[in-house]
C-alpha cells in the first residue's frame, strides 16, 4: 500500500561490525579470529559498510521494497563461531602471549 505513494520499506541486518560499541569485546585475544575464519571476505564490517548500504537504500537506484540486505561479508553463507571455538580462540591467544 505503500509502494504506491512512493515509500519503499527495507532494512540492514549488519554482521559483527568494528565499531566503539563492539571495542571491548573485540579486544578480548583470539575473539576476532575466531569470527574472522568464517567470514568470506575476511574481514569485519566496518561503520562505513553499514552507511553505504543505508544510502543505497535511499538512493532513487534502489529499486526494492520489502527487503532485508545482510551486510555481513558473507557471514550468512556460513555461521557465527561456536561457544566452543571461541574458547578455544581466546585460550589459544592467551596462551601465545603468556609466551611472549
Amino acid at each position: 500500500e505503500y509502494g504506491a505513494k512512493g515509500i519503499r520499506v527495507n532494512s540492514i541486518s549488519p554482521g559483527l561490525t568494528a565499531s566503539p560499541m563492539a571495542a571491548p569485546h573485540l579486544e578480548t585475544p583470539g575473539l576476532t579470529e575466531a569470527f574472522l575464519k568464517n567470514y568470506p571476505l575476511g574481514r569485519l564490517n566496518t561503520s562505513e559498510d553499514i552507511a553505504a548500504a543505508a544510502v543505497f537504500l535511499g538512493s532513487d537506484e534502489c529499486f526494492m521494497t520489502g527487503q532485508n540486505l545482510q551486510v555481513n561479508g558473507g557471514l550468512t553463507l556460513r555461521r557465527n563461531p561456536m561457544p566452543s571455538e571461541i574458547e578455544e580462540s581466546v585460550m589459544a591467544a592467551m596462551a601465545a602471549a603468556q609466551q611472549d
